[in-house]
Formats: structure tokens, sequence, C-alpha cells
């Protein structure tokens, strides 16, 4: 999984920077998706065809958007929620009014969970902030059931509208936030991460196997699931 890491990804860098922004996270990525984010979230989460009483991991959960739709889709789903940063999780748990979903804090490279354990692993936008992306990958493939999916949602194709979303995120978002110099972390993260088709391969080194791939905003962002 070859990044170009202009840019430190120290966890404890990383996780200040979360702790930092988590205040306005949802209303940032709202700004930056044009409001489309929790309609590719929840679209995501329910292409996966989760059934009741399945066993649902969210890694690198942050304020917990997907964890909550997972829930929100199939409610007798068993749903949790893993991160970093605890100032993420407080506003996770602060949405989790009904206690349904369990949030902790931890590290995804790391995480303790029995082999076999979960029925879908699912990661929104954080595996490109992780310092050593192969071992959470290899965690997720660990803690999947024979015949589980994996379900990585992020930023996809380098392509056009991509490169003009690079440059007008930067400049709005200084309307939104003190902390701008985060987002222009995030945003080079995301130049530098691979692309879809890059990332399936790589997934594939790791053992699975490619069930779909689905694209939004013109291949903006991209859903891909596997299976192990």
């Amino acid at each position: 999984m070859k990044q170009n890491h202009n840019y430190s990804k120290d966890p404890q860098t990383i996780q200040t920077m979360f702790n930092l922004i988590a205040g306005k996270y949802d209303m940032i990525n709202n700004v930056m998706s044009f409001k489309t984010q929790n309609y590719i979230k929840y679209k995501s989460i329910k292409n996966l065809n989760i059934k009741p009483h399945n066993n649902v991991i969210d890694l690198c959960c942050g304020t917990g958007d997907l964890a909550i739709f997972v829930k929100e889709i199939q409610p007798e789903a068993n749903v949790v929620g893993i991160d970093f940063s605890e100032k993420m999780l407080e506003i996770a748990n602060n949405k989790n009014s009904s206690n349904k979903i369990q949030y902790l804090q931890g590290d995804v490279t790391n995480l303790p969970y029995a082999d076999d354990t979960f029925d879908f692993v699912v990661m929104g936008f954080g595996l490109r902030n992780i310092l050593n992306a192969e071992k959470a990958v290899d965690e997720a493939y660990r803690i999947l059931k024979p015949g589980g999916c994996f379900m990585h949602l992020d930023f996809g194709t380098h392509n056009f509208l991509s490169k003009i979303y690079d440059i007008i995120t930067p400049i709005s978002i200084r309307f939104f936030t003190e902390n701008a110099a985060a987002y222009s972390y995030l945003i080079e993260s995301k130049k530098q991460f691979p692309e879809p088709n890059d990332l399936i391969k790589d997934f594939k080194n790791k053992g699975f196997k490619l069930k779909g791939k689905t694209d939004y905003l013109f291949g903006v962002i991209s859903a891909q699931t596997l299976v192990k």
C-alpha cells in the first residue's frame, strides 16, 4: 500500500489533529462534500445488505456516521465503532443517545478481537490517515469471518473534478474553522492515497476477493467491497 508521506502520520500527531477538529468535523464535511456525505455513507452501508444479528465493526469510526447508518438500516445488527480520537468518540456517543452502538477508543492496527469475529468490517475516510495502513488491513482481514465483507469508503479517482475539489475546499473551509491547516493535511493525504483500482490490488494481495466497486460524484468518492 504505497503512499508518499510528505507530511507526518505519527499516530500522536494524527490523534491530536482529529481531537482539535472534532467539534466542527461534521459541519466541515458537509461543506467539503456539498452536503452529499450522508447520502453516500448511507448508500454504501445499504448496499451491504446487512442481516439481523450480524456483527459489524466501524474502524476509524470518527463521529460515528457509518455505525449509525448500520443501526438505522438494520436495527438488529450488533454494532461496534472504534477510533483513537477521544473527542471524536465523545461526539459519536452524543449521537448515540439510545446506547445501541458500542464505541471504544483503540488502535485499528491492534484490535482487541479474536479471529473471525465480525460479519462486516467497514472503514470510511480513515485508512489514509494510518501510518501502518497495511497492518490495519491485515487486522480487518483477521477479525472478519470467512465469507465476511470488508467495505472501504474514501476519495476515489484523481480526476478533473477531484482536482477542482482540491482547489475549492481549502478556500471554503477557511470561513468555517480556525484549523485550516488540518484540512490542508487531509487534502494532501487524499492526493497521495492510492486510487481505487490500486487499492483493490493491495486488498487482493492481503487475501480479499473483490465483490464490487461503487463510484459516487463521478468517481470523486469510491466504495470498494471485498470478501474474505
